[in-house]
């Protein structure tokens, strides 16, 4: 938002101060949505709708309105991928540094290698950006209502104000049926709409990013045309630095469909007088080729749909309804704490059972909206920035997994496909890192990527080469969707060749110590480094062994039950004997590092070495009552410092930290978190940040639902926990139609006081233990597709 809009909008909470109390607009939020009583202030405050390609951020403002509109694939071209810095073919001098404890020389040896095969100092990755900026103009004037809303189950944001004159409305969706944005602009009352459109370069940016990502005064953009003609507006943007395969830069096109009123172009602007009614579809794409007949087709298209608003957005609302409305949470908030504004809800305080619900499910709406082509990025699928935190990427390492954490507990498995889509597109990318990086056999999934999968992210600081451990994680990811869905086709012909292909890099690149077990070497737990160490190089990362345990595992169990893979069984059954022991250190905690005299740093925002409690449990752990304990006391150390600092930056991190205490049955623990969470990380349009009110961020749109959910059932094949981590203030509620391991459906789970109901639904026949609060009561016979009601 430049100075202007803030001016502008900072008059408006003036002139809404002195609201009249006669206006027909309604100020109740949708049945499941919310609204609030201002408009953005700043870009981040914008309210979102996406159908998962495309996205729009709506400021909400009267006058002077600016649409952002967002691509799920606009990644401004930086640097040329190139080949993974040949570290494979040094790994045994590498491997004989961090051995000796040499670390950062370990670390600089990597930096020195590429730079003498032309890397040339550090690489961002390819950076996620904004389309363009449409703007709808008007006379302002004393506005005396003002409402904006968003309704999560279509995804419909509403911008309604009352002045003198009459009522307005403007409302905008983008459809997951026609893969348009459509928008339309209504007066009331004798009323008119007289504005004017145009659209703009986005210009806003980060000096210091910038700098970093090495970008000149047009901030990557060598040229944007724009034209205006009849009842429509195009764009056109180049790229300054594509390289070959990527995008050379975008089309987009405006169109009005319908307005009755006059509508005249000129100067690259549309212009509308005297209407009550105006439509406009939109749309916006990336080019690979840049031929003006693209942006021809575009328009040309847009006429295809009509202009019958209601008819477009039924069939939008069909298929966003049916993935929104598949979980929901009642925790007996009072009706008119849910029908207060999203300021309102946000000053009840993280443990408000009214702000609990809201944020669950705008939490599951952004995620929704962000998911499409690809899983969510760090931004999800929106921005207003040319120079995003971190590139706005897929960070792998802690980030990713939590944005997309909740997709299988709340039955919708079809939202993790875009994951898998994404990994494997960049397989041969992951197979040549494998290669380059350790000689192995293979993928390796780095931790850092964004328009193609090489590993080429990293600093002496950051050494994120030696971060080996993206495959073994994700795998459990492809392992746990076959879990809940019990898609056979899908384990056959993704889960296990991911899973496989992930565990015979580790077959190549684990060596055995001293002592027969494998040595992680080198490793990474992300961005920590030992108390004693200044660098974050080290060996034997706890993540590392939690995660190549948990893969072998997995391919154990599942190549067991379907009686395949016995050569196989016995390579990873040995692999898994050979695994380094989980390590508690002189305080009683879990090790980070499970090597010599690496030494456990809490000042730190990650919790990596809790890998093992996050999703599926690590049997090592919660069947160990040492390390039960010695986890419980790693959650209690990183808190101390959260505390200290409000929460801290890092949503993600303590979202880490609840999964773990979810695990451990630790309920107040776990509700602590949560109330920090709804306290600090939420602006007023719902939508997550990275850090205390700051740095707009998907993450825990993902995590967030997920941990509630995880407080309310955990499952795994054969067992079913129910009101695991329930925090005690939470006397009365239920949740519907949430999903569990093992292809259940809990239809209802609900409680009050001591009265628990459930009903299961199963794909398969089969047995179940039941607990309840971490104790075992009765085994469950569940007879394939019967409802199953279960009383405690």
């Amino acid at each position: 938002m430049n100075k202007k809009h803030k001016r502008m909008a900072l008059a408006l909470l003036i002139v809404l101060g002195a609201c009249k109390s006669n206006s027909q607009i309604s100020h109740e939020a949708p049945a499941r949505g919310f609204h609030s009583n201002r408009p953005a202030q700043k870009w981040e405050e914008s309210l979102v709708s996406g159908n998962g390609r495309m996205g729009v951020m709506v400021q909400g403002s009267p006058y002077n309105e600016s649409i952002v509109f967002n691509h799920a694939l606009l990644y401004l071209p930086l640097h040329k991928p190139l080949k993974p810095v040949s570290q494979g073919k040094h790994i045994d001098e590498i491997r004989e540094l961090m051995l000796a404890k040499k670390f950062e020389e370990g670390a600089q040896f990597v930096v020195d290698l590429a730079n003498s095969e032309g890397y040339n100092g550090k690489h961002a990755t390819d950076c996620f950006i904004p389309g363009f900026q449409l703007n709808l103009v008007s006379d302002s004037t004393k506005v005396n209502t003002y409402r904006r809303s968003v309704d999560f189950e279509s995804g419909e944001i509403d911008v309604q104000w009352q002045n003198d004159q009459g009522e307005f409305s403007r409302k905008t969706f983008v459809s997951r049926a026609d893969n348009v944005v459509v928008i339309r602009l209504q007066a009331f009352e004798g009323a008119e709409i007289n504005t004017t459109l145009d659209i703009k370069r986005i210009l806003t940016h980060d000096d210091a990013r910038k700098g970093k990502y090495q970008l000149d005064d047009n901030l990557g953009i060598k040229r944007m045309e724009i034209s205006a003609i009849d009842s429509g507006i195009t764009c056109r943007a180049w790229y300054n630095n594509p390289w070959e395969g990527s995008y050379l830069g975008y089309h987009g096109a405006i169109k009005v469909t319908h307005a009755n009123g006059k509508i005249s172009a000129q100067n690259n602007q549309l212009t509308i007088h005297d209407a009550t009614e105006v439509v406009l579809l939109a749309r916006i794409e990336p080019s690979k080729t840049m031929k003006e007949d693209e942006v021809v087709s575009i328009q040309k298209s847009l006429t295809q749909f009509g202009s019958n608003y209601e008819h477009l957005l039924e069939e939008h609302r069909k298929l966003h309804k049916s993935l929104f409305n598949q979980v929901r949470l009642d925790l007996h908030a009072s009706a008119q704490d849910r029908m207060k504004s999203s300021e309102e809800l946000l000053e009840l305080g993280g443990e408000h059972p009214a702000l609990i619900e809201k944020l669950f499910d705008a939490a599951r709406y952004n995620a929704i909206s962000a998911t499409g082509i690809n899983p969510p990025n760090l931004q999800g699928i929106w921005g207003a920035t040319m120079t995003p935190p971190w590139s706005g990427d897929y960070t792998t390492n802690g980030n990713l997994p939590v944005a997309i954490s909740h997709f299988l507990q709340a039955n919708t498995p079809e939202l993790m496909l875009p994951l898998f889509d994404n990994l494997e597109n960049y397989l041969e990318d992951f197979r040549t890192n494998a290669k380059e990086l350790y000689n192995c056999r293979g993928i390796h999934v780095p931790s850092r990527y964004s328009t193609h999968g090489l590993n080429n992210h990293w600093d002496a600081t950051w050494p994120m080469t030696f971060w080996t451990i993206g495959a073994a994680w994700y795998s459990m990811f492809y392992y746990d969707y076959y879990l809940y869905t019990q898609d056979e086709q899908f384990l056959r012909t993704r889960a296990l060749p991911f899973m496989e292909e992930s565990a015979l890099f580790y077959s190549d690149f684990l060596k055995e110590g001293t002592d027969g077990k494998y040595v992680f070497n080198p490793s990474y737990s992300p961005e920590n480094h030992p108390l004693n160490y200044k660098s974050q190089a080290c060996i034997n990362a706890t993540m590392d062994v939690m995660a190549v345990n948990a893969l072998l595992r997995a391919l154990i169990s599942v190549s067991q039950k379907q009686g395949i893979n016995k050569e196989k069984i016995a390579l990873w059954e040995d692999m898994l004997s050979k695994m380094p022991t989980y390590q508690v250190n002189a305080e009683g905690e879990l090790r980070e590092w499970v090597w010599d005299d690496l030494a456990d740093n809490h000042n730190h925002r990650h919790a990596s070495h809790l890998l093992g409690l996050f999703d599926l449990h690590d049997p090592l752990i919660v069947n160990n009552k040492e390390l039960r304990l010695a986890s419980k006391k790693v959650i209690d150390r990183r808190m101390e410092i959260r505390r200290q600092e409000n929460g801290g930056i890092m949503a993600f991190g303590m979202i880490q930290l609840a999964f773990a205490a979810t695990a451990l049955g630790e309920n107040e623990t776990a509700y602590d978190m949560l109330t920090w969470l709804g306290n600090s990380y939420w602006n007023n349009n719902l939508v997550s940040t990275h850090d205390p009110k700051k740095t707009f961020n998907l993450d825990i749109s993902g995590g967030y639902p997920s941990l509630v959910m995880k407080m309310l059932t955990y499952a795994e094949p054969g067992l079913i926990s129910l009101l695991p981590c329930k925090p005690d203030s939470w006397h009365k509620g239920s949740i519907t139609d949430l999903a569990l391991r093992g292809g259940i459906i809990v239809r209802e789970l609900k409680w009050e006081g001591d009265q628990i109901e459930a009903m299961l639904v199963s794909k398969i026949d089969q047995t179940v233990a039941i607990r309840l609060k971490g104790q075992a009561v009765k085994e469950l016979f569940l007879k394939a597709g019967e409802q199953t009601p279960l009383r405690l």
